[in-house]
């Protein structure tokens, strides 16, 4: 009974983080996503130290302005991160651009090569029509990664059966 009653009066863990780095955008997040807005690089390391549980989070948005990048963005700390994202997780990598502005091929590259650096399966990069972009990369280990392993399996016994 007692062990009842802890579960019922623990708060829910955040599942969602959103690290904004620079002035990107102003975000007044509900109750249950971890916010977090930066203007230095060397603060984006330790972002969620003290914020977020292992495998706790089921998405990870990072949002940063093209201009902003390179002073704000630390590609080798996204590792940091993986550790607090769920198996099959998803984090999102979103590059703004100002007025009359577009997110370079240099920004990408960056970008990607620290996902993937990190460990995570970069899913899609999409342009957006203002010239923004976003990369979407998923944490090894999720359902579709057990579908993937099952129908090579399957493949595999079709194989030795013939």
């Amino acid at each position: 009974m007692a062990e009842m009653q802890q579960e019922c009066t623990e708060e829910a863990q955040p599942t969602t983080a959103i690290v904004v780095l620079g002035e990107a955008m102003i975000f007044k997040p509900q109750a249950h996503v971890i916010s977090i807005t930066l203007l230095y690089r060397e603060q984006f390391r330790e972002a969620l130290e003290h914020m977020a549980e292992p495998d706790s989070l089921e998405i990870m948005h990072i949002v940063v302005k093209s201009n902003d990048l390179n002073d704000l963005y630390d590609p080798d700390a996204i590792i940091e991160f993986v550790p607090c994202l769920k198996d099959g997780a998803e984090m999102i990598v979103h590059v703004l651009v100002g007025e009359n502005q577009t997110s370079s091929d240099e920004d990408g590259e960056v970008v990607r090569m620290s996902l993937v650096g990190a460990g995570l399966r970069l899913q899609s990069e999409v342009m957006g029509e203002d010239g923004s972009r976003m990369l979407t990369a998923t944490k090894p280990g999720g359902l579709d990664d057990v579908e993937e392993g099952e129908e090579e399996e399957e493949e595999g016994d079709d194989d030795r059966n013939e």
